[in-house]
């Protein structure tokens, strides 16, 4: 049981670092610059909300997905996995993008961009999918790993909404610079979870390698 919650604590970082709301935090303060205290709140929820509908459905049918097409779940690990790790290089190799520019202030963003593709991604979405299919940890009962699942989606869905609350804070206290070193660090941990899926996907694929 102990392993089974590391693995479990392991799938939440996963997704929650692939959200990335760092990234969403300076587009987020941006796109809402000029409005209340409870506009800003709705636009977190919206975008929030976004995020747990597109994991919620990616974790309904990316079983039937897969069936449908007739992908393995070790390809679709690798796959995955080579999206992520192309994300995570764009994480830490790419210069910060200028929310100023790509945000018209006004603008309802919190379902796009905001909430999708900038949160809820390839990357959370491939995780889940992924996730959904091979289980967590050694676990082998489908439908308690998809209760495990649902349940870290939810945990993920919150704790964006709650760094979407604390933006204005987040942003006044760590600065533009702050918060890029931090999306660079967390790169890096992305880097090493798609790295990860990418060598169980091929160890799954050919076990004589093991």
């Amino acid at each position: 049981m102990p392993d089974y919650i590391a693995d479990c604590l392991k799938a939440f970082i996963a997704i929650f670092v692939l959200i990335n709301p760092l990234e969403g935090i300076p587009f987020f303060l941006a796109g809402t610059a000029h409005s209340t205290p409870g506009e800003r709140l709705k636009v977190a929820a919206r975008a929030s909300l976004t995020v747990l509908s597109l994991l919620v459905v990616a974790l309904l049918a990316g079983k039937g997905i897969l069936y449908l097409f007739g992908i393995e779940i070790a390809t679709f690990t690798i796959a995955g996995g080579i999206i992520i790790f192309i994300i995570a290089l764009r994480m830490v190799l790419d210069p910060p993008q200028s929310a100023e520019t790509n945000s018209p202030q006004g603008s309802d963003i919190s379902i796009v961009p905001l909430g999708t593709p900038l949160l809820a991604g390839p990357g959370p979405i491939s995780s889940v999918i992924v996730y959904s299919g091979k289980g967590i940890g050694e676990q082998t009962a489908f439908w308690v790993n998809d209760l495990v699942l649902l349940a870290l989606v939810l945990l993920a869905a919150l704790a964006t909404y709650i760094a979407l609350r604390l933006a204005v804070p987040v942003g006044k206290a760590l600065g533009p610079t702050g918060i890029n070193v931090l999306m660079r660090v967390a790169g890096i941990i992305v880097a090493a979870i798609a790295l990860q899926m990418i060598l169980s996907g091929l160890l799954t694929t050919f076990p004589g390698w093991k």
